[in-house]
């Protein structure tokens, strides 16, 4: 290396040089890495304008209707106003107030803890974001997300799925909240008290609890309005986490989330120090235990009356309001709809307590069962098995076709269900599912109804707990035959309507045949003769009433049992065995309904279990107003109401009767006494009571029904006056023979009664089948001439007497004596004269003595 002085200059120079050159290099590079960074910079804010633009035009477009919480609790009031059901959807547990409606307390509760600056912003807070920014730097996590009342409004009714959402998700749909929530409050009409209050009726405040007024009913059983500071400070703490500060799972998490609450609400100036003092010395949590307590003790199973509320109210909302089925089962569990129902809580409280009093049904309990079995065996081959296959198994075991599953005992049912599982399943087999529920026998289904307004008043779908919602209902989904009650609407009503018949007309009860050649059988095996129409009701003589349709005609019957209101009744119960109940079956509240129309003079209501629906803004959207029509005159209906008194009074259906009201009813029993009804009414309401095993076979003792009407009856009528059945005009008394129905001849009929008719149809004739006759005592027949005198005497008989019936008794002999003829009556004449010698003969030898004695008593000294 040179260390000269010139090769040292030479050194600097190019060192100098060199450096010049580096400086230049650095400048450039400097240069060219800022214009990129601006570069970058440009583009970056290009691509997020472009973006964030474009997030913007992707947010949803909504209106004042689209921030509305959707998802209301179906409110049901009985008759007196009291909720008997609430109806809730999964997210519907939520029912609308105003914001007048919410306490100011609860308001600034809601404000001084969740955007403080609500009424100053102009839907974001800027100033919270900042400081989330902030904090999100400082700390690298960006969890705290400033969202403002309004952003929670969007975010809980506009946008869906964001509990599950990724960042970039979570992001875009944050900044279209901000965007939105900016022209939200921009909209005309859009004040801060509109936002207010739909985000009070949206927020989930645990519990399954949606909306202030929901959350305040759970926590604390009353009316948000009537909700204290400290109440109000317990619901606003449970917003910011529903589980975690849930007051009843976790009072303490919650308490200190109140605190809090109130301490925000002191240092905004929404209470002073005596009320903040005040509210934090308040136990409120032991209110809630005691509301939680009594809430966790009632059931939410529906009742049977709300079971069938619902499924009319589904058939009403899509014929009277259009909606679609989904619609209409949507609008019922999440629709926030008010049904005002017909159900009185006194009565429907005394129906439940005799459907279930044990007493009433004679000592009668057993049990039969509902069962699923899966079983899949080693191909993989699955089978079900129901209780249908259980029953099949014992009638092929014990060779009885009438094998039912009914049982003594609940063990047994169960012993029952383990054979047949244990001979079903077999080796290898893998049982997939199983399940069993047992069910109280026999079974009861009734309803009662105001006649006069078709208003259902109480309803009992069957006997035992209850233990789900929309279950069979005995009242209104099991049809069954009606047996004898059916003989009133099939066959008299439309007899005497028709005016075909009155209650005097007289049918010949003696043996009968259907035109298939069965026997008509009387439920005593007696045959009566001449029975007229009050009778037979009062004794329900089947061979009457069959003969009776066959007069009239059984389409007659079939066309009056149509305007009953019967929805059941097809072709194929077209037949004779109609006058009796021979059908396939009949609902309960539909039998109500049509004996209703009897004590309606006449007139049929269809029965409604609701006067009203209001949707979840208090607007009117069914107003139920029942269909009526005459269905026989009230003529008519007077007549049968006074015949059916004779059934309570006098004929079967006497276990029915109770003191202090008048009472009209029939009775009813199956062949087989596979069920058992009385049917009947007052002037305040009608019932029907029908009662039997759910797999039908022979419940032993048909009373039963008629206890529990009486019962029933008895204490829903406690307090109330007798006015007694109205009679109409058009009615007329008239004396009768009770032996044929027509006006009794004097000396002749010699019992008779006072019978109602519909003016124009009492009979004029006058008797025409009693006759007085001279009977041969010896013979039993028709006396002749040459019948001694001693052996005839006069009697009152009946011409055309059935010898098939108790008649014979009364009838007048077909034949005339042949005992006594001429030949004995020579004979007779020839001893009478013989006789008559003979006497005088004594007479003469008895008076030649008598003188004698007087001689011999003369000549002594």
């Amino acid at each position: 290396m040179d260390y000269s002085k010139k090769g040292t200059k030479k050194k600097q120079d190019d060192l100098s040089e060199k450096g010049k050159k580096k400086r230049k290099r650095g400048v450039l590079i400097f240069k060219i890495v800022l214009i990129v960074i601006i570069a970058l910079v440009v583009v970056a804010g290009v691509v997020g304008y472009t973006t964030i633009t474009n997030i913007m035009k992707e947010a949803p477009v909504i209106n004042v209707d689209d921030i509305s919480p959707i998802g209301y609790k179906t409110t049901v009031l009985d008759a007196e106003g009291n909720v008997i059901a609430e109806l809730v959807a999964e997210g519907s547990n939520r029912e609308k107030v105003t914001l007048d409606q919410v306490p100011m307390d609860l308001q600034h509760a809601f404000v001084a803890v969740e955007d403080e600056r609500f009424y100053e912003h102009n839907g974001i807070d800027l100033q919270g974001i900042a400081r989330a920014g902030v904090k999100g730097i400082t700390s690298g996590q960006f969890k705290q997300g400033a969202s403002t009342i309004t952003q929670q409004l969007l975010k809980n009714t506009v946008f869906d799925g964001w509990e599950i959402e990724t960042e970039k998700e979570r992001w875009t749909r944050k900044f279209q909240e901000w965007y939105l929530a900016v022209e939200l409050e921009k909209t005309e009409g859009v004040t801060k008290d509109v936002i207010l209050e739909k985000y009070l009726n949206t927020i989930n405040l645990g519990q399954n609890t949606l909306g202030v007024q929901t959350a305040s009913e759970r926590y604390f059983g009353k009316d948000v309005s009537e909700l204290t500071l400290s109440e109000c400070a317990v619901i606003a703490g449970i917003t910011k986490n529903p589980s975690a500060y849930n007051p009843v799972s976790y009072p303490e998490n919650n308490k200190g989330r109140r605190d809090l609450v109130l301490k925000k609400m002191l240092e905004q100036g929404y209470i002073d120090q005596a009320e903040y003092d005040a509210a934090l010395a308040d136990d409120v949590y032991a209110r809630i235990q005691a509301v939680d307590i009594e809430i966790k003790s009632e059931t939410n199973v529906t009742s049977y009356f709300v079971d069938a509320l619902i499924d009319d109210v589904v058939v009403d909302l899509q014929e009277i309001a259009g909606y679609t089925e989904d619609k209409a089962y949507d609008a019922i569990y999440s629709g926030g709809l008010t049904i005002y129902a017909t159900q009185n809580p006194a009565i429907q409280a005394i129906c439940d307590a005799e459907a279930n009093n044990d007493e009433n049904y004679q000592g009668e309990k057993k049990y039969s069962f509902s069962y699923a079995l899966s079983v899949q065996d080693a191909a993989g081959e699955t089978t079900h098995y129901s209780q249908g296959h259980v029953k099949l198994y014992f009638k092929e075991k014990t060779g009885k076709n009438s094998y039912n599953i009914i049982y003594n005992s609940q063990e047994d049912a169960q012993a029952a269900i383990d054979e047949f599982r244990e001979a079903t399943v077999k080796e290898g087999d893998t049982i997939l599912g199983e399940r069993v529920t047992f069910t109280l026998q026999p079974q009861i289904a009734f309803t009662v109804m105001d006649h006069g307004t078709g208003e259902v008043v109480a309803m009992v779908g069957g006997r035992g707990d209850k233990t789900a919602s929309r279950t069979l209902n005995r009242a209104t989904q099991s049809p069954r035959q009606p047996g004898s009650v059916f003989k009133i609407l099939s066959t008299y009503a439309p007899a005497l309507d028709t005016q075909e018949f009155t209650l005097a007309t007289v049918v010949d009860n003696a043996p009968y045949a259907y035109e298939s050649g069965e026997s008509v059988t009387n439920h005593n095996g007696k045959y009566t003769g001449w029975t007229d129409l009050r009778y037979a009701i009062a004794d329900s003589t089947n061979v009457v009433a069959v003969k009776t349709l066959t007069e009239i005609s059984v389409q007659t019957g079939m066309d009056y049992l149509d305007k009953f209101g019967f929805t059941s009744i097809t072709q194929a119960d077209f037949g004779q065995p109609l006058a009796l109940g021979g059908i396939n079956g009949i609902y309960n509240d539909e039998l109500t309904a049509a004996f209703a129309a009897i004590a309606n003079d006449g007139v049929y209501i269809e029965p409604i279990l609701y006067t009203k629906i209001l949707d979840h803004d208090g607007n009117v959207l069914i107003e139920n107003v029942p269909e009526t029509r005459k269905v026989i005159e009230p003529t008519t209906a007077y007549l049968l109401t006074d015949a059916m008194q004779d059934v309570i009074t006098a004929g079967t259906g006497g276990a029915a009767y109770f003191p202090g009201m008048a009472i009209a009813g029939k009775t009813g029993t199956t062949t087989g006494d596979k069920d058992t009804l009385f049917a009947g009414y007052t002037p305040y309401y009608a019932c029907a009571v029908w009662g039997g095993y759910d797999d039908p076979g022979d419940v032993g003792s048909t009373r039963f029904t008629r206890t529990i009407w009486k019962r029933v009856m008895q204490q829903i009528h406690e307090g109330l006056e007798n006015p007694g059945f109205k009679r109409p005009d058009g009615i007329t008394t008239v004396t009768v023979c009770s032996k044929t129905g027509l006006l009794p001849v004097e000396e002749l009929c010699d019992v008779t009664h006072a019978e109602y008719f519909i003016k124009g149809t009492a009979p004029t004739k006058p008797c025409d089948q009693h006759e007085k006759v001279k009977i041969c005592k010896d013979s039993l027949c028709l006396a002749t001439e040459f019948c001694p005198l001693e052996s005839v005497e006069e009697k009152v008989l009946l011409k055309n007497a059935n010898k098939e019936t108790e008649d014979k008794e009364i009838m007048i002999p077909e034949e005339t004596c042949t005992l006594h003829n001429e030949e004995t009556y020579q004979q007779q004449i020839q001893d009478q004269l013989q006789d008559q010698l003979n006497n005088q003969l004594q007479d003469q030898l008895q008076n030649q003595q008598n003188q004698q004695n007087q001689q011999q008593n003369s000549t002594r000294p």
